[in-house]
């Protein structure tokens, strides 16, 4: 089974706008904010957005003081200025396309013309756009519809933004047919008509399963479904990726994905997930079973711990120490141990931002909580077997480690009121990624007593690569990561800014590496700026696209480990 993802998929520009903002007020605001009716037809984020402080309210009977934000369909102008005379301040979050058709009604009605507005009548975009026609109104559906247009002189003739392109086309045709001074608007929004032009694509190169994902309240979304029901073509509409089952694809060969301007990318990137599990759970060949075992090794922090054993046998033998077992076993138990025990205090979050990953978490926490505690043990009894110094930074390291995502530790640092401490707590790629580099690295070398000038190439090598490594996984996740609040270079900087942070450190880090092997006569292992090369060319791919399946680009980082460990051997 193909599985395609349509070209325009995901938040529209007025929607990604309202997100962006909403989200810095509530990150800074430190207040409730309310908003007149649900700022997106989207019920996920909006229930995400509400219980970070974002208040769905349907009258205005109490917000004399209060902050209030506009949804972005746009409310009445009557309410718009209540609004504006009793609360305390206001966020006007109407998308710019239906401002725009509020100024066209408002100007054309002040000059005499009557407006028919061509849309759904009881849709909230609708609705606020009749109220700035001063000169009169008529809402058409359809073509039924027009002979309820009263005469006039002249006319305006607007579209809801989400409207279908071939309706409004049939409607506008009738209406100049019936009437004279008809001036008409075609202000239906690119991103509408772009995901309409995907569907009617997908269909002329033979798709025979269409699934639009996004809130069934959306108008632009149902009219996708009902785009591919009219055409004959296995349609469902889902909110999520629970909705889909495995049977309904059987014999299914080729698949289109879309999504409404509602629909946040991270939601998108579940259902592709999804899909991607339904196509190898009905796949009888071997490839299906290997992507399902690479998924578990993925999920379950295996990969992730190999890599960090890999990586102390690299930074010794780049030190010219002996690369016994013991502190790559050590390093493989503290990153298991930390990512496990980490993901555990975080499932409520996980549940919603990557059920595929939550689904193995919970199926098997009660073999890895166990496993993750025993090998937290035994990784203490290993570090116990050193000096004091490095058996102590071992045992911080691990105790911080295992305390980082609980309760009470978030609590600790939210009582400081440092503004600058909760920042560096937040920064999770920052602290894992010094995590990384004192266990996998720094610590191992120091026991070894390895020279001042190995001990810098290694160290700001590993470093670069990690946080890389980091920076490229938030990325990935930035959008789910923008809704829940949660603080990364990716959210705070911007996608763009945290690539280029990532590659200076990258470049700044492969300088100092290659001067201190150069220097030390290591020249093979120059070999290992492939690997920094390697997170360049993903960040530079991932940048390209608008939406991508989380899991395939996950695994393609981690398989830079699998060149690492490669170019390890051949060293």
């Amino acid at each position: 089974m193909k599985i395609e993802l349509a070209r325009h998929s995901g938040f529209c520009m007025g929607v990604r706008d309202a997100i962006l903002t909403i989200v810095e007020e509530l990150n800074t605001a430190g207040e409730e904010i309310l908003v007149h009716g649900p700022l997106i037809h989207n019920p996920q984020t909006v229930a995400i957005l509400a219980r970070r402080g974002l208040r769905t309210i349907h009258t205005l009977d109490d917000i004399d003081g209060k902050t209030i934000a506009v949804r972005t369909h746009g409310i009445p102008i009557e309410n718009l200025r209540d609004i504006k005379a009793r609360s305390r301040r206001y966020l006007n979050l109407t998308c710019p396309r239906v401002s725009r058709v509020q100024g066209l009604i408002k100007n054309y009605s002040g000059k005499g013309y009557y407006t028919i507005i061509i849309g759904d009548r009881d849709h909230a975009e609708v609705l606020g756009l009749k109220s700035y026609a001063a000169g009169g109104v008529t809402v058409v559906s359809d073509i039924a519809d027009i002979h309820s247009v009263p005469g006039a002189d002249k006319y305006i003739v607007v579209s809801q933004t989400t409207q279908d392109s071939d309706q409004f086309s049939a409607i506008v045709s009738e209406l100049e047919k019936r009437f004279v001074g008809v001036t008409v608007f075609n202000t239906i929004c690119d991103s509408t008509h772009n995901r309409q032009s995907d569907i009617r694509d997908g269909i002329a190169r033979n798709i025979d399963a269409l699934v639009v994902v996004g809130g069934r309240q959306s108008a632009n979304t149902t009219r996708l479904a009902q785009m591919g029901r009219e055409c004959g073509i296995r349609t469902f509409h889902v909110e999520t990726e629970a909705e889909l089952s495995g049977g309904d694809f059987r014999g299914v060969k080729h698949v289109l994905v879309t999504a409404g301007a509602s629909t946040p990318g991270w939601i998108i990137n579940n259902v592709m997930e999804r899909l991607y599990e339904i196509q190898y759970g009905n796949s009888r060949f071997f490839p299906g079973i290997i992507v399902k075992l690479l998924d578990f090794i993925l999920r379950t922090n295996i990969l992730s711990a190999a890599a960090a054993a890999l990586i102390s046998l690299f930074a010794l033998s780049f030190a010219g120490e002996t690369a016994g077992m013991m502190f790559p076993l050590t390093s493989f138990l503290y990153i298991f141990a930390m990512y496990t025990l980490n993901n555990h205090f975080e499932m409520d979050s996980l549940l919603i931002r990557n059920p595929v990953k939550y689904e193995i978490q919970n199926r098997f926490k009660h073999a890895l909580l166990p496993m993750a505690i025993l090998a937290l043990g035994v990784c203490l009894y290993l570090a116990a077997r050193h000096e004091p110094v490095v058996a102590l930074v071992y045992l911080v390291s691990c105790v911080l480690g295992a305390i980082y995502s609980t309760r009470v530790v978030k609590r600790i640092v939210e009582s400081t009121g440092i503004g600058l401490l909760e920042r560096a707590y937040n920064l999770k790629n920052i602290v894992s990624a010094f995590g990384w580099l004192i266990v996998t690295t720094v610590l191992p070398l120091a026991a070894a007593g390895a020279d001042t000038s190995s001990f810098l190439g290694a160290c700001s090598f590993v470093f670069a690569l990690v946080l890389f490594r980091n920076i490229l996984l938030d990325i990935i996740a930035f959008q789910g990561d923008l809704i829940f609040g949660m603080q990364t270079f990716s959210t705070i900087l911007g996608v763009r800014s945290a690539g280029r942070i990532a590659i200076a450190v990258s470049a700044a880090a492969g300088a100092v590496f290659t001067v201190t092997a150069l220097s030390g006569g290591k020249e093979p292992f120059l070999v290992f700026l492939a690997n920094l090369a390697y997170f360049a060319a993903v960040y530079f791919r991932i940048r390209s696209k608008n939406y991508f399946i989380a899991l395939k680009y996950e695994m393609l980082l981690e398989l830079n480990f699998v060149l690492f460990a490669a170019l390890y051997f051949l060293v």
